[in-house]
């Protein structure tokens, strides 16, 4: 090699190197961007995923800064906004009354109305189908299967750990209460994610899980389309339903056997039909009543739990237990609609008719009524012949028919009558502290104000001063004296007065003076 040659071999040597070094400059400035890119993804997704994000169906909704905040360590969201995402109606007051009551709302669409009240640790929900035939189409939300066996204005309530609560004249319910408000599935396994599902799209994917566990169909019962988002299916094969949990990879936890099935979406338990008999049973598969004894069930109140149950054409009341708490010896249980209807304004604030106070079933056998608490204690006997008096054509067209007397009058009140005469059973002391002689006992609203009076030999009294004289206020701030239940004593005092005899019922009451008891009479009355 001449030097010609080694010059030109040295030259070629040191571009090469030079070459290499620009290479791994680029390869390290180009792994630098790299890094630095990834960085800036993983910090975009941080970012990201420290915003609160919304998906429907797998769509992002847009949601404002108060859609969802956190009190006491609950979340909650804002109820107007997700109703309006969602395809609800908002409406504010309380539902079936006209008012502007702005700690109160219902939301509905075309099947239901759930309405609640801020502070409550209650939520009901109403069935209510707008236009059933309009939803019996291929091109409705459930097809041409759904069906709706409740009748308009068949309620369930339920009871919640949060109730709704009220932010700057926004009311707001936990997260958790989204699910069976608005029958959606709720997913927030991740953070700042909530995804729901809507009962459509639930009801089109389980039709596809129970064809491919090999089902013949699913139920298209809306109250059993409800239990989707709790993970249960009521399929069906062979004429048969049972349920399966797709939680569970599709494990049956009723088999399919029963001819019917309806799921009760507060309690999550379902009403059974087999071999001409009725049974309830929990969404385990555990009975809790029976299927041999009864020819109907139904719930009586969700909130006791208490069931009523019919047979042979007699009506009776079980607990979630299965225990008899009325015997099935009645004719009827609760007062009939249209009695209920002339005391509509009465009682605006009752949550469940057939429970009056809560506490007081209504009992009707051979044309007589008498009540039973929730433990299956005789309240009064059913011999009276009516309960709550209702106005007459004749009447002042300002009185008002009344069935109870409120607690803000200082008792738990409810109007009885015997022989066409008038008086008022005190829930609380478990007595008729005003005996069946009053001709009238009505109530006149006016300038918003609600006043409750007696009509005794034609004179007008003031039920809040005569309770108030007589010491016979049993609850409440305005409760003046004290009084007691003789738990010895009957229930109830069956003797009434007939006005124009004058005869003498005594009402067990203590005085701030004396354990002795009061005798109210006819007499008194008339002071």
């Amino acid at each position: 090699m001449n030097l010609e040659d080694s010059d030109r071999f040295l030259e070629e040597q040191a571009q090469a190197e030079k070459k290499k070094k620009i290479v791994l400059v680029l390869i390290g400035f180009c792994s630098i961007l790299i890094v630095l890119l990834f960085i800036l993804i993983v910090y975009i997704k941080y970012l990201d995923s420290l915003e609160l994000k919304l998906f429907v169906n797998g769509e992002k909704k847009d949601i404002s800064d108060n859609f969802l905040i956190t009190q006491n360590n609950t979340e909650y969201v804002n109820i107007k906004e997700i109703s309006s995402i969602l395809d609800y109606n908002y409406t504010k007051g309380e539902y079936g009354v006209y008012n502007e009551d702005e700690n109160s709302c219902y939301v509905n669409n075309d099947l239901e109305v759930a309405a609640m009240t801020a502070d409550s640790e209650k939520f009901t929900k109403y069935i209510d189908v707008k236009d059933e035939t309009a939803l019996l189409t291929e091109e409705g939300p459930f097809g041409s299967e759904l069906q709706v066996k409740s009748e308009n204005g068949k309620f369930n309530t339920f009871t919640i750990e949060n109730p709704v609560i009220s932010i700057k004249g926004e009311l707001y319910m936990s997260l958790d209460m989204v699910r069976d408000v608005y029958n959606v599935s709720l997913d927030i396994s991740e953070e700042n994610r909530i995804k729901l599902t809507t009962l459509p799209e639930l009801f089109k994917s389980a039709k596809e899980i129970a064809t491919q566990l090999g089902y013949t169909g699913i139920s298209g019962c809306y109250e059993n389309i409800r239990s989707l988002p709790y993970n249960l299916i009521v399929v069906s094969k062979d004429d048969n339903f049972g349920v399966i949990d797709i939680s569970q990879k599709g494990k049956e936890v009723l088999s399919i056997k029963y001819e019917d099935l309806e799921f009760i979406q507060n309690s999550k338990e379902f009403f059974m039909t087999a071999e001409n008999t009725v049974g309830l049973l929990d969404c385990e598969g555990k009975t809790i009543i029976k299927p041999m004894e009864y020819d109907e069930i139904s719930v009586l109140d969700e909130v006791t739990q208490l069931y009523l149950v019919k047979k042979s054409g007699k009506y009776g009341v079980l607990n979630r237990k299965g225990d008899i708490i009325v015997h099935v010896d009645y004719d009827r249980i609760g007062l009939k609609e249209k009695e209920l209807e002339a005391f509509k304004t009465n009682i605006e604030g009752i949550r469940n008719t057939d429970l009056l106070f809560e506490e007081c079933i209504v009992v009707e056998s051979d044309s007589k009524y008498g009540m039973f608490d929730i433990t299956g204690k005789e309240l009064l006997k059913t011999t009276y012949d009516t309960l709550g008096y209702t106005k007459t054509s004749d009447d002042s067209s300002n009185e008002d028919s009344v069935l109870i007397i409120p607690e803000e009058s200082g008792i738990k009140g409810i109007v009885v009558c015997y022989e066409g005469v008038y008086g008022i059973y005190d829930v609380n002391v478990k007595k008729l502290i005003i005996p069946c002689a009053c001709s009238k006992i009505y109530s006149i609203t006016a300038a918003g104000k609600t006043t409750y009076y007696m009509e005794f030999n034609g004179e007008q009294l003031d039920l809040n001063n005569y309770l108030v004289s007589y010491g016979l206020k049993s609850t409440g701030k305005s409760k003046t004296k004290e009084t007691t239940t003789d738990s010895s004593d009957n229930t109830e005092t069956n003797t009434t007065t007939n006005t124009s005899t004058n005869t003498t019922t005594d009402v067990q009451a203590d005085t701030t003076d004396s354990t002795d008891d009061n005798v109210i009479s006819d007499a008194e009355l008339e002071n």
